[in-house]
């Protein structure tokens, strides 16, 4: 695995282990907790940039690289977006795929019935933005192998979780500028507490794959009835370009 190191959310450096082959990441006990808002978007980025035009495919038998015991399978939900990931006994960490982690930050939600048949009516195989896996759209709407259900970046949902980083990470800046320290539980609840209204104000709407800039784009390059990647790096890709320009 590569070493890059990111800003954390309160001090020092937070030193992350990114498998590109594998589209996956190591997080050392609650480090993707510690990430600061920027360094969220900065991941994203890197992960984008760096993503292989094959995907290794993950083993049976994953081991902890601190401890080498087994990691073992666990699922988790981040208020309705389900996730899951591979856990260390030793509580050493977890080693998460980059999907599942963009599901774990709220980016994505698996594609409605209407969305679906929308789909179906510009191309019939698409890649699992989970394993890499083909699926078929004309045989269901989840991965044949990892049972991954379609899914994508919503734009309504992915405006307001990027407003809100942004926004954080301008007070967190600001705060540095004028040193600022304070209690850190107060300000973890403070967070919180922030995070959750953010999301309370959110309405839910779908993305329409017609008018979707990221998903054109992937439909342009791809083979009749097929598209070349996952609906989710479409939308990653369309979403770092977003950033790029901002700067």
């Amino acid at each position: 695995m590569t070493q890059k190191q990111y800003e954390g959310k309160y001090a020092g450096a937070i030193t992350l282990d990114l498998c590109h082959g594998c589209s996956a990441l190591w997080f050392d006990g609650l480090e993707s907790l510690g990430l600061s808002p920027g360094s969220v978007l900065e991941l994203l980025v890197e992960m984008n940039d760096h993503r292989a035009a094959s995907r290794n495919p993950l083993g049976d038998n994953l081991a902890c690289p601190r401890c080498h015991q087994r990691l073992v399978r666990t699922a988790n939900m981040q208020r309705s977006t389900r996730f899951s990931y591979w856990r260390c006994p030793g509580e050493h960490g977890h080693f998460i795929t980059f999907f599942e982690f963009l599901r774990e930050k709220n980016f994505v939600r698996p594609l409605s019935p209407i969305e679906i048949e929308d789909l179906k009516r510009n191309v019939r195989t698409v890649t699992c933005s989970s394993c890499g896996a083909p699926v078929d759209l004309d045989t269901g709407a989840a991965c044949p192998f990892c049972r991954a259900p379609l899914s994508m970046l919503d734009a309504r949902q992915l405006d307001a979780v990027v407003a809100a980083l942004k926004r954080e990470e301008a007070e967190r800046e600001d705060a540095k500028r004028r040193g600022l320290d304070g209690s850190l539980a107060v300000r973890l609840m403070e967070d919180r507490v922030s995070v959750s209204r953010e999301f309370r104000k959110m309405e839910p709407g779908a993305l329409q794959l017609d008018v979707s800039a990221g998903l054109s784009g992937a439909w342009s390059g791809a083979a009749p009835g097929r598209l070349s990647g996952g609906l989710v790096e479409a939308g990653v890709a369309a979403l770092c370009a977003l950033l790029r320009s901002d700067h």
